[in-house]
């Protein structure tokens, strides 16, 4: 999640202006079904340590797109402040979701307020000084893009 929002300092490096991050629910949207077709379903799993694993799903019906709003569990790791050095391997939620589903990450940040900030993940021909946006998997997998914003390469 601290890799969310990139500065490129040159081509090959960037720097993370988040120095914290703390995840405050996830929305997510689904493309109504064509006429006759299948419902779509939309789920959340949170996954996270310190709270319960709990899923929260919902299927179209007719043309209403399905639609999941939810947040973290009360007492979960994922409600906590995610601190540049701390564990940013862990998974914090699962999701199962059918193409051009739109995911709205609703977070608090706290920007980094001196020059010694983290890198960040290198990506491969970034222009200095654009703010890039990352995937929402990372860069290695890359499947949930964000739209409408510059994307690292």
């Amino acid at each position: 999640m601290l890799n969310l929002m990139q500065v490129a300092v040159t081509a090959i490096t960037t720097m993370r202006p988040i120095e914290a991050i703390k995840l405050n629910g996830l929305r997510l949207w689904s493309n109504p079904p064509a006429l006759g077709a299948a419902p779509t379903t939309v789920s959340v799993e949170w996954d996270g340590v310190q709270g319960p694993s709990t899923l929260h799903s919902d299927t179209s019906m007719g043309v209403r797109p399905a639609c999941v709003l939810t947040r973290p569990p009360r007492d979960a790791s994922e409600r906590w402040w995610s601190m540049s050095g701390s564990n940013e391997a862990d998974q914090l939620f699962s999701l199962v979701l059918p193409a051009d589903t739109v995911i709205d990450v609703l977070t608090s940040i706290r920007l980094v307020d001196n020059e010694a900030s983290t890198a960040g993940e290198v990506p491969a021909g970034a222009t200095p000084g654009t703010l890039y946006y990352d995937y929402l998997d990372g860069i290695a997998s890359a499947k949930l893009a964000p739209v409408s914003v510059s994307v690292l390469p």
